[in-house]
């Protein structure tokens, strides 16, 4: 592609998401993936008294439908690698679910 300009722009409809999580399914033309949000609901924590953190609750929130030929599968697994070993040089080593979930059933407290 040399040789040729590429102008670059943001969406109206651009926005940054927290991606708590990714779910969905294989499909014919690749994989269509929903990518929610994840927020501490925290208002009948407050309006209790004493104040009662076993009320908090969870709101998950689904922010958008990814459509992903599996060329871009493939591109996306390959560069997702790359980024999570780049993090571990730098920050050390990212436990997996189940070893954060055996550590919290351990150790309550954590």
């Amino acid at each position: 592609m040399s040789g040729i300009d590429i102008e670059t722009g943001y969406s109206p409809n651009y926005r940054r998401i927290n991606v708590t999580g990714l779910f969905g399914s294989i499909q014919p033309f690749g994989l269509e993936a929903q990518v929610y949000s994840q927020e501490p609901m925290v208002d009948k924590v407050l309006a209790s008294e004493p104040i009662r953190p076993d009320k908090t609750s969870l709101k998950r929130t689904i922010e958008c439908s990814l459509l992903i030929d599996p060329m871009q599968m493939k591109s996306i697994a390959t560069w997702l690698n790359s980024k999570v070993k780049e993090y571990e040089n730098v920050f050390g080593r990212i436990p997996s679910p189940e070893e954060v979930e055996s550590r919290m059933r351990r150790d309550p407290n954590q």
